[in-house]
């Protein structure tokens, strides 16, 4: 049989033991996994602060996208096609046919809408009608996005611009 002093000693040991066990695999991964969340909820409360300066920016977007959205229901009315409806809107403001040069770029469909490109580009405008030109096709009843547009000034007079832009004519999905 076992004396006392050997009992006390197994007894120790056996909560040394049972400590060691308790600290590697409850306490230790508890702290790190404490500390983890911490730096989790930290990100996110950075996260949100920029989300909430973000609002009024979100809020303007929607309402842009909600009138946008409204002008291509609208335009889902009207009979003529996409390209000459385009065409007319920069012949209204100007351009003569001879300047104008619009090619399709093919059609994809978005989150809200379906889009069909076209890439426009016009000849010998001064910065002025190039400058007008853009605002009538983003602020006009027409409902087009411009993705890019690209201005070049003409190699043989720098008081003239070649004008390439992408236009993305939008329509409802179906």
């Amino acid at each position: 049989m076992l004396r006392d002093r050997e009992k006390r000693v197994l007894v120790f040991g056996g909560a040394a033991a049972a400590v060691l066990l308790l600290l590697v695999f409850l306490v230790i991964p508890g702290i790190s996994r404490i500390k983890s969340q911490a730096r989790a909820v930290a990100v996110a409360e950075t996260d949100l602060a920029e989300v909430r300066k973000a609002r009024p920016e979100i809020e303007r977007i929607q309402s842009e996208t909600a009138a946008k959205a409204g002008m291509v229901r609208a335009a889902a009315n009207v009979k003529d096609a996409p390209l000459s409806r385009i065409t007319s809107v920069l012949q209204e403001a100007g351009i003569p046919q001879a300047a104008l040069n619009i090619k399709s770029g093919g059609a994809r469909d978005g989150e809200l809408f379906r889009e069909e490109a076209f890439d426009v580009r016009i000849e010998n405008l001064t910065y002025l009608e190039a400058v007008k030109t853009l605002q009538r096709l983003s602020a006009g009843t027409l409902p087009v996005a411009i993705r890019s547009a690209s201005l070049k000034s003409r190699y043989d007079d720098a008081r003239y611009l070649d004008v390439t832009l992408r236009v993305g004519y939008l329509a409802p999905k179906p």
